[in-house]
């Protein structure tokens, strides 16, 4: 619990730093939204991506560091963890990710 609370505490400062997260943060997106019901903000930041990129952007739907839509704070950037391509809302996510990866990846594949 303590773990959590220091990690949620420094995405927040990283966040503000990396313009990620912040206190007023919206609520996380919820799973299985269709595409159609995209703000227009995030339609136009996966508008960004390749094809193949946008299909697995919107697959994933959420970040699973800060548990925003992606897209809500830009194009998402797309990494590697393990092996596996995931995307993450803002670059200032992945260093979290690298810190605990099963974590994250746990998130992404349920």
């Amino acid at each position: 619990m303590i773990r959590q609370a220091v990690r949620f505490t420094f995405l927040i400062i990283a966040g503000a730093v990396a313009g990620c997260a912040s206190e007023t943060a919206a609520p996380p997106a919820e799973t299985g939204a269709p595409a159609e019901t995209q703000s227009p903000e995030v339609a136009e930041a996966l508008a960004q991506l390749s094809p193949e990129d946008r299909a697995l952007a919107e697959q994933q739907k959420i970040c699973p560091v800060s548990e925003e839509p992606l897209g809500s704070m830009g194009a998402p950037v797309k990494i590697d963890v393990e092996g596996q391509s995931i995307f993450i809302c803002c670059e200032g996510c992945e260093e979290i990710i690298r810190e605990d990866p099963e974590t994250y990846l746990a998130k992404v594949n349920k």
